[in-house]
Order: C-alpha cells, then structure tokens, then sequence
C-alpha cells in the first residue's frame, strides 16, 4: 500500500507543472504507488464549472476580489470531494497548483491588499490541509511563455495572455514564498524536461 502524501507542483506559466505531474504520476505507478493526479481550478465536479469561468479569455471583467473567492470556493469543494477522500485512502496526491500559485497570482499580481485576511480566509478554504511538500517548478517568464506560443491554443487561458510585468510579479511572490515556507523546495525549470524531471523524482524519493 502507499504512504499517502499530498505533493502540490507550483510554478508560473510555461514551468511545465502538468508535464511533470504526468511523468511523475508513471513513475510513482511504476513502483507500485496508488496515485492520484489532481489540479486547481477544476479538481472536481463543481471546479470544473468554476474553472470555466475563471480561465476563459473572454472573462477579464471580472474583479480580482471576486476572481479570488471562485478559486476559494474551488479549493473548499477540491479539499472535501477530492483531497481528503485520497488521503484517507492513502493514496500519493500529485496536484497542479493550490494554495501558493493563490497567493503569487492574487496578491503578487493583482495585488489584492489586506494580505493577512487573504491568507486567513484562504486557509479555512482548505480546512488547515496543508501539502506535504510544494515542488515550485522556477521559471523565468520570457522562456515560460515562449513555451506558452507552442500549446495548442485551446489550451491557453486569459493568464497566457498577461503581460511579461504580471508573470514577473508572480514569480517574484513565488520565490518570496519559496524562500519563506519550510515545506517548499525550488527547481530550476529552465532546464529540460529530462533534467527537471529527474531533480523532481530525487525530491520525492526521499518522501517515500
């Protein structure tokens, strides 16, 4: 059986989160590890309505404030249908996104003020689940959305479209986190994918 961990990948645009999700998942699955791939926004049923309507390229009227509280709620209903259930499971959850890409984007991007109640609010969304360890996957901006113009462009969302200065300000709140969190650990996503991989795959190695 597996140990249950809950392994969250954090990075902004084009750090090749999903990617590494995916090889990540086939790896553990290789070693006989009950996994669980996961992401935010739209991790469950209700996520996949909300995420609709934060991603779309159409929807940039909506207020930050507002666009905050969709992502809480997706984060409240992805913790009890989803997290939680694998937890108790024990199942490895390897998630696309939570809490810090929240915080990188809301307040080092739109720069929402009032930090601490963002923060405290945020924490009751997920009902103090905390990862076991955050993989924040560091990219500079120029390459991430260089990598961004080779998707298809049904996948790109309104945040591809955000100008260098908006992903130099995410990244920044990354790293402040990254340097601030005990649970976080940084990789050098300018590098290729097999190179991140296989600092990733040592990373977790040492979880299990």
């Amino acid at each position: 059986m597996s140990k249950g961990l809950f392994i969250v990948f954090e990075g902004g645009e084009g750090s090749g989160k999903t990617n590494h999700v995916q090889r990540t998942a086939k790896w553990l699955e290789n070693k006989n590890h009950t996994v669980l791939q996961t992401h935010e926004p739209g991790g469950s049923e209700l996520g996949k309505k909300i995420r609709n309507l934060l991603l779309d390229s159409k929807a940039d009227n909506i207020h930050p404030r507002s666009e905050l509280f969709l992502f809480l709620a997706d984060r409240s209903e992805h913790i009890e249908s989803v997290i939680k259930p694998a937890l108790t499971e024990q199942k490895i959850i390897l998630c696309d996104r939570f809490t810090g890409s929240t915080f990188a984007y809301q307040i080092g991007a739109r720069r929402l003020t009032g930090e601490e109640v963002i923060k405290a609010t945020e924490q009751y969304s997920r009902d103090n689940i905390e990862p076991d360890i955050v993989i924040y996957l560091d990219v500079d901006p120029e390459v991430g959305m260089q990598r961004k113009l080779h998707q298809p462009k049904h996948e790109m969302s309104k945040f591809d479209s955000e100008t260098i200065i908006f992903h130099s300000k995410v990244r920044s709140y990354f790293q402040k986190l990254a340097e601030n969190e005990d649970n976080w650990t940084t990789i050098n996503a300018n590098q290729t994918l097999d190179e991140v991989q296989s600092q990733v795959e040592k990373v977790i190695g040492e979880l299990l």
